[in-house]
């Protein structure tokens, strides 16, 4: 049987309070290349309380190619899976409320599902932001030494690679392998992707797809989601132990050994060389990649990149190490 040049696409989007953001992640879905009558938008909302529902309903009333579905318990992987579970298309996408889409994201899509004849693609992510603090936060997503995991935020080079963004996934994948998993807190698209790799099925990752993502509005909400993400990255490890990579490793070793060399100093200040011989190496590094990033123009922002930079390791390895040491938990 020969396989179909035009996948049908499912894009499913879990929504919680979005009314800020939804509306250009959907137009951006509205405005695509792709034969329109080949994309469904699958929403699942988590009992919004603000102007979420009023928005979708706006949208249905001139699109019967949007769907809404109900989520009473606010999990993320279970929105997931309730948009793929009653979605028609070949293909299920994965999508934030708080991204717009690239206008030929479904193209591309399509075009490397059957060029490079693999079960899931995706592409790269570019960071936005409406106020200067939100502009701050994305920037620093895409320096590499700030995400130097998450190689889909910088990565130029098309290749074959662990995990992608936003990722396009052959729906018959889903009935080989399972849904997202639900039953823990866990970085549900990092822990799928483990699974496919394991299955023997390759990802492929263009930066010629990409998604703009409109970051956290305040330094305490995205140091609270990096915190949040060492949790959860820990989890993945803990139902797949052969998961686990070196990068995965730095900020929790980070911390241990910044805390380590703070408790060495109070005991004994005549060792204090070691704690500022460590800062001073980790924040030369720090302040070379925000220059690297940002220009030399922008030197008096340099300082707010870096502190920021060190918070948002801090956080990660700190949530990292209590991940570990917290038993599984539907709690983060």
């Amino acid at each position: 049987m020969e396989e179909k040049k035009e996948f049908k696409f499912s894009i499913v989007i879990p929504t919680l309070n979005e009314e800020k953001y939804l509306s250009r992640c959907v137009d951006s879905l509205l405005d695509q290349s792709y034969d329109p009558n080949l994309i469904e938008i699958v929403i699942v909302d988590g009992q919004s309380t603000d102007k979420t529902l009023e928005i979708i309903s706006k949208y249905q009333k001139n699109h019967n190619n949007i769907k809404l579905f109900e989520n009473p318990k606010k999990n993320t992987p279970i929105s997931l899976n309730i948009g793929i579970k009653n979605s028609t298309g070949d293909v299920a996408v994965i999508l934030g409320a708080h991204t717009k889409v690239c206008k030929d994201f479904v193209l591309l899509n399509n075009k490397y599902l059957h060029q490079k004849n693999v079960m899931v693609t995706g592409g790269t992510q570019i960071n936005l932001g409406d106020t200067f603090m939100q502009r701050t936060v994305a920037t620093i997503m895409e320096i590499p030494f700030a995400m130097a995991s998450s190689q889909y935020r910088w990565h130029k080079k098309a290749q074959y690679v662990d995990t992608v963004v936003y990722a396009a996934y052959r729906k018959e994948l889903f009935d080989e392998l399972g849904y997202f998993e639900e039953n823990f807190a866990i970085s549900e698209d990092a822990e799928m992707n483990w699974r496919i790799r394991q299955a023997g099925y390759k990802i492929w990752y263009s930066p010629d797809i990409f998604t703009y993502y409109f970051a956290r509005a305040s330094i305490k909400k995205f140091i609270k989601q990096m915190f949040r993400y060492g949790i959860l990255r820990v989890n993945v490890l803990k139902k797949h132990s052969d998961a686990i990579k070196i990068l995965h490793l730095v900020p929790p070793v980070f911390v241990i050994t910044l805390i380590s060399l703070l408790i060495i100093t109070i005991n004994n200040h005549a060792l204090s060389f070691l704690l500022y011989t460590f800062l001073g190496l980790y924040f030369f590094v720090n302040i070379i990649s925000v220059i690297k990033k940002i220009g030399i123009k922008k030197i008096l922002e340099v300082p707010i990149f870096s502190i920021i930079i060190f918070a948002m390791h801090f956080a990660w390895g700190s949530g990292f190490i209590i991940g570990a040491i917290l038993p599984k938990s539907d709690k983060w």
